[in-house]
């Protein structure tokens, strides 16, 4: 079946096309405007190497460039933030909103994401400070549980990639409208194919294409006679009317 013939079935059955069409269509307008944006910002921080380490040979007395050791506390960090513990840590401070933490893909050091989403951006913009400073001292609360050394040994988390302005996030809000839309565009097509097989089905029941029609006779005297297409020849008499049943 070719796109003409799926046309002409949705056009014959346009009692059922036009009011699955007009719900799709009330659907999706519904939820472009009345399903609420999210806004979104994201920062980035650089673990950086302690007075020690920046000390040794070959680092000249860089913290930027003895980082090649921290990746894994960079990941461990990331985790921490993305736990339970941390997520109730961060409502009791009053960040109510969305919020990951992650290493980025192909890191070229030891980088944290931070990402903060929420209904508007004030309060996304509000929220993103809340995060820095709590990424920051999960960082050291991380290194002072098991280091019993001076504040000047621990590693430092700094912002290297400020927080950008919030955006929306649109993406969701297309692919449920994408969605609603191909759902509604696969039940007008069910629809409308099921009816059609239904009303082929009775046609075939009532009569099948090239076979014979029963016809019925009738007699001036009221006598009726019921016999087949093609041998009413055979069956009628002078005087007597035929009509199809």
């Amino acid at each position: 079946m070719d796109f003409a013939e799926a046309f002409r079935v949705i056009w014959r059955r346009w009692r059922i096309a036009v009011p699955v069409l007009v719900l799709t269509v009330v659907a999706v307008a519904v939820v472009a405007a009345a399903w609420p944006t999210t806004y979104q910002s994201t920062a980035q921080l650089s673990l950086i190497a302690n007075p020690y380490m920046a000390d040794q040979p070959g680092n000249g007395n860089n913290p930027f460039v003895a980082v090649s050791g921290l990746d894994a506390l960079a990941g461990i960090l990331a985790e921490d933030l993305s736990s339970d513990q941390a997520a109730q840590q961060l409502e009791e401070l009053g960040m109510t909103n969305g919020f990951t933490a992650a290493v980025p893909t192909f890191a070229a050091g030891p980088f944290v994401s931070l990402s903060v989403s929420g209904p508007s951006s004030s309060v996304v913009r509000d929220s993103m400070p809340i995060v820095i400073r709590f990424a920051q001292q999960r960082l050291r609360q991380l290194q002072e549980s098991g280091n019993t050394g001076t504040p000047n040994a621990l590693i430092q988390a700094i912002v290297i990639s400020p927080a950008s302005s919030p955006r929306p996030l649109r993406k969701p809000k297309i692919e449920l409208m994408a969605g609603l839309a191909i759902a509604g565009l696969v039940l007008l097509l069910l629809l409308s194919f099921g009816a059609e097989g239904r009303a082929l089905r009775r046609d075939g029941n009532r009569e099948m294409p090239g076979g014979p029609r029963a016809i019925e006779l009738v007699h001036p005297n009221g006598e009726t006679k019921v016999v087949l297409d093609g041998q009413e020849d055979k069956m009628v008499l002078d005087g007597q009317e035929e009509r199809n049943r």
